[in-house]
């Protein structure tokens, strides 16, 4: 499995890598535009990623925008139908609005809040049809 991980915050980063790695391999990025750039060499490549954990809130490209353009990405390479990559969005904020407008309008497959914690990391990845050792 080919793991994306998307926070502005190098706590949460660290944390996230630490607990996905043994899924699959990861690739750890600090930037709305960072992530889009390694989300495009994926796809052009052929190896897309099949995890993505996006922080909603980071600064210049949000959460929200970034997804909003993987699945444009996913659109232009021909990605059929359910075979896009699964999101779980990461969120500090307890506001049902964004983590709404993520699943409606972004297509995220699950949602997860900080402080993180492993055991509801597993549960979130489960309840995402991500097969977990």
């Amino acid at each position: 499995m080919r793991i994306l991980i998307v926070d502005d915050e190098r706590a949460a980063l660290a944390s996230l890598t630490k607990m996905l790695e043994p899924l699959g391999e990861v690739v750890a990025t600090e930037s709305g535009q960072e992530s889009l750039d390694a989300f495009a060499r994926a796809l052009a490549e052929g190896k897309p990623f099949n995890l993505v954990s996006m922080d909603i809130v980071m600064p210049g490209l949000d959460g929200q925008a970034t997804l909003q353009a993987m699945r444009d990405l996913e659109k232009r390479h021909a990605v059929p139908p359910g075979q896009e990559a699964k999101v779980m969005m990461v969120t500090g904020l307890g506001d049902a609005g964004n983590v709404t407008r993520a699943f409606f309008k972004g297509q995220a497959d699950g949602y997860i809040t900080k402080p993180l914690q492993k055991a509801a990391l597993l549960k979130t990845l489960r309840g995402m049809g991500i097969a977990i050792g």
